[in-house]
């Protein structure tokens, strides 16, 4: 950690990944408590020689021996009486007039090194929630204990009759999807050959017996209820939009299913079916939709991954999907190994269920040979909305995806972007309109929203950085935020500018030390033309009528007025200047062929509209 990220952070009200002890003289008790919290979830700093207050004010009181507290801490961590696993700790050095500052970076531990416990003793296992560590539970401790075992828990064999455990409506269907992925590999053989030959009867202790992938993908109901003592998936309709839900609230549909994963995929795709704003067919043998909209593989996508990477040993999670008219949300027991930027990147993933994913993969259920997020921010970007939002929480290991219908290109960012002068790409448009909405995106971000490899996303914030778009935010090497004036003028504030002190203070006197005020000042003047942020209605008469070039009396007959100064002054001139209608011969203002026409921006101002105002009517039908 820099000097500066340090000073960032000290600065910050968000403290979940980095934790201050005071550590004058010795290694604090509750260090290594930090160490496992941090390995257990999603690394973070580990900060000595700075005192956190009563009242959450710090102070810097420095290290005094900073020799012996360095070793000694590092020490302890490669102690394996101490702490289960010896982590690749990182550690920088910071003088500040109060004393010396020592920054420990833990990283976040493998799967397969999960939990991170100490003293030999499971059961001091730590996770980091908000600003503080805490020890699992019996509970929470089992679930890293399932996923970090040397053989993957749908691996696992069952003392169950091979001939009698599986449904044979299901292995039937699920042949017949095989064959026509797969031509030529199925073969005329029997069920349980079959369910040999791939893998989901493995012979042990000289007799066959099902793995848990295989009662769970293809097991008839009881068996399945056997090894699952709750729901497999509880799906649930509601005919409003998602901020008026509460746990009260009564559904309009809803089905819950605990048969096996095959059966379960099929009564969620007749729900959706059922409840699909227009019908449609799938095939067959493919499984596709036969006419597209792309909704339907987002939808198919964020389903199979509930399904395929749930955690199947928790005994009371349920996943659950919950479709309102604003959005989709999914939510499942068991966290995602990956991070959300990595979820984004191509590539197999390391997964919690390898049998079932291949299961469904095999039969073209599964795109990806890791989790199917690319796929569903893909289709989800192409339908033009917000990217699907993930919260994937490594201390209560579950995974939350929401599909919001709600358009990334908005009039007001449409406007905003005729205003900016700059001639942006596509991608940078999109990237520009999630800033008007958020202030700030990181290189994740531009991955989701623009579907780019990391170092082309990197490659676009580094051109809206060269264009005065974006600026580096402080100590956060990947985060980027609009650049002050832009961010005053769409009312976010400014990224880097603060009037306030540093929440730091030296140890001998408030106003000494470290005590800093930031101030940056505005690298734009403040004397702007007033901003164009939403059209009247006579300017949408305007729009909608200058899709080809009009006169100027053609404009104010359309719009019912006679006064051609106020016309002009107050409804033309306002469009022409934020960059919606332009002249045909603009060197030429008062020529008598002058006419006016809609700009690019103008155009997709349009159909944005049209396409609300389509949606709004579909919404008021409901």
């Amino acid at each position: 950690m820099t000097r500066d990220e340090l000073l960032e952070k000290l600065n910050s009200v968000e403290w979940n990944d980095i934790e201050f002890k005071e550590a004058g003289f010795a290694v604090p008790k509750s260090a290594l408590e930090t160490v496992s919290a941090f390995a257990n979830t999603k690394g973070g700093h580990l900060v000595f020689g700075i005192k956190e207050g009563q009242a959450g004010n710090l102070t810097i009181t420095g290290v005094l021996d900073v020799d012996k507290v360095q070793n000694d801490f590092l020490g302890q961590t490669r102690n394996d009486q101490k702490i289960s696993v010896s982590l690749p700790i990182a550690e920088s050095l910071h003088s500040f007039p109060e004393g010396e500052v020592i920054c420990f970076f833990v990283p976040e531990a493998s799967t397969k090194e999960k939990p991170v416990y100490l003293d030999q003793n499971p059961k001091k296992t730590y996770v980091r929630k908000g600003g503080g560590d805490y020890r699992c539970s019996d509970i929470e401790l089992k679930r890293f204990l399932r996923d970090s075992g040397s053989t993957p828990f749908d691996s696992e064999t069952l003392d169950l009759s091979p001939e009698t455990f599986f449904s044979a409506e299901t292995v039937r269907w699920y042949r017949s999807r095989f064959e026509a992925s797969n031509p030529g590999k199925n073969g005329a053989v029997d069920d349980l050959t079959f369910l040999r030959n791939w893998g989901y009867l493995i012979e042990t202790e000289g007799s066959l017996k099902p793995t848990r992938a295989a009662v769970l993908t293809f097991g008839d109901g009881q068996y399945v209820r056997q090894q699952l003592p709750r729901m497999v998936v509880d799906l649930q309709l509601y005919r409003y939009r998602s901020d008026e839900y509460s746990p009260t609230a009564r559904w309009a549909d809803r089905i819950t299913v605990e048969e096996n994963l095959i059966e379960a995929w099929k009564a969620i795709l007749d729900f959706f079916q059922k409840h699909s704003e227009r019908p449609f067919s799938v095939d067959s043998s493919t499984l596709r939709r036969d006419d597209d909209p792309p909704d339907y593989i987002s939808f198919r996508e964020a389903a199979i991954n509930l399904l395929i990477h749930q955690d199947y040993g928790d005994p009371s999670r349920v996943p659950v999907i919950r479709i309102f008219r604003d959005k989709t949300e999914f939510y499942n027991p068991g966290d995602a190994f990956a991070s959300r930027e990595q979820l984004l990147d191509p590539g197999d993933k390391e997964v919690r269920n390898p049998k079932i994913v291949n299961a469904f993969r095999r039969i073209g259920l599964s795109d990806q040979g890791g989790t199917g997020v690319a796929a569903i921010f893909d289709s989800w970007r192409r339908l033009g909305y917000l990217p699907p939002e993930i919260d994937n929480d490594k201390a209560e290991k579950s995974f939350r995806l929401s599909l919001r219908r709600e358009r990334l290109q908005s009039e007001e960012q449409l406007l905003a972007q005729a205003n900016l002068g700059v001639q942006l790409s596509e991608h940078e448009a999109a990237v520009f309109g999630y800033l008007i909405r958020k202030g700030g995106v990181d290189i994740a971000d531009i991955k989701a929203l623009t579907g780019l490899p990391g170092a082309s996303a990197v490659q676009l914030a580094e051109r809206l950085t060269v264009q005065v778009i974006v600026q580096k935010v402080s100590g956060q090497p990947n985060k980027y935020a609009l650049v002050d004036h832009l961010a005053e003028r769409y009312g976010l504030g400014g990224a880097q500018k603060t009037s306030a002190k540093q929440l730091i203070e030296g140890k001998d006197s408030p106003q000494t030390g470290t005590e800093q005020v930031t101030e940056q000042v505005d690298s734009k003047p403040t004397d702007q033309v007033a901003l164009l942020r939403e059209l009247t209605s006579v300017q949408w008469v305007i729009v909608r009528y200058s899709d080809t070039p009009r006169s100027f009396a053609e404009l104010m007959r359309e719009a019912g007025y006679s006064q051609r100064p106020h016309f002009k002054a107050t409804h033309l001139e306002p469009l022409i200047g934020g960059g919606v209608i332009r002249m045909t011969i603009p060197d030429k203002p008062t020529s008598s062929k002058q006419r006016y026409v809609l700009t690019e921006a103008g155009l997709k101002l349009k159909e944005l509209r049209r396409e609300t105002e389509h949606q709004q009517q579909k919404d008021d039908s409901k």
